[in-house]
């Protein structure tokens, strides 16, 4: 293989990689957004605690 084609495949991998990068991390965040939404489901009619009440329950700051 010529270096010139060495250097396109390795451009090439190199960008295949980081679009996978980038497409693990939206999936992650997809399913962090799909555990937020299931769980909102399961609670769905029970009360709800704001913030300064959960801080004021677990003695934070």
């Amino acid at each position: 293989m010529t270096r010139t084609a060495e250097k396109t495949v390795a451009r090439s991998i190199s960008q295949k990689r980081e679009q996978i990068a980038a497409l693990r991390e939206e999936l992650e965040d997809l399913n962090d957004y799909l555990d937020l939404v299931e769980a909102r489901l399961h609670d769905e009619g029970k009360p709800r605690l704001s913030h300064a009440e959960v801080k004021k329950r677990y003695g934070l700051k």
